[in-house]
């Protein structure tokens, strides 16, 4: 199963706190990716003061994902941004949407503790 990390399972897995059943799905992993929309949120919440990383937030990201091989997603395009919007109302946060049609589009399972996210037909999630 291939894998796809929001925002907060980034953020756990670079400081430590990712839970064990999560952490064992990405040792054992074909792919573990992330899209270039966790790069824009947590861009966003350094910006606003929600967010402090020793290093500015694109040279941040690109060391998490260079240390925990993570692959970044390419092919945020029109088709898959519309998708997003036109996904079921379960969700009002852009970037989880985004994340969910991306998980949708490439049959991904994401790593996530948002508790609206599983509620998406056809998605499954860990953690």
């Amino acid at each position: 199963m291939n894998l796809l990390l929001d925002t907060c399972a980034v953020l756990a897995l670079a400081g430590g706190a990712l839970p064990e059943s999560a952490t064992e799905a990405l040792r054992t992993s074909p792919r573990a990716l992330v899209s270039p929309i966790v790069s824009w949120e947590i861009a966003i919440k350094v910006k606003s003061g929600k967010l402090a990383l020793p290093l500015p937030p694109m040279v941040w990201v690109e060391a998490v994902t260079k240390r925990y091989q993570l692959e970044t997603i390419a092919g945020l395009d029109a088709a898959l941004l519309c998708a997003a919007a036109d996904l079921p109302d379960i969700h009002r946060d852009p970037f989880d949407r985004v994340l969910v049609a991306t998980a949708l589009r490439q049959e991904l399972v994401i790593v996530t503790s948002d508790r609206f996210i599983p509620g998406y037909p056809g998605i499954k999630t860990i953690w």
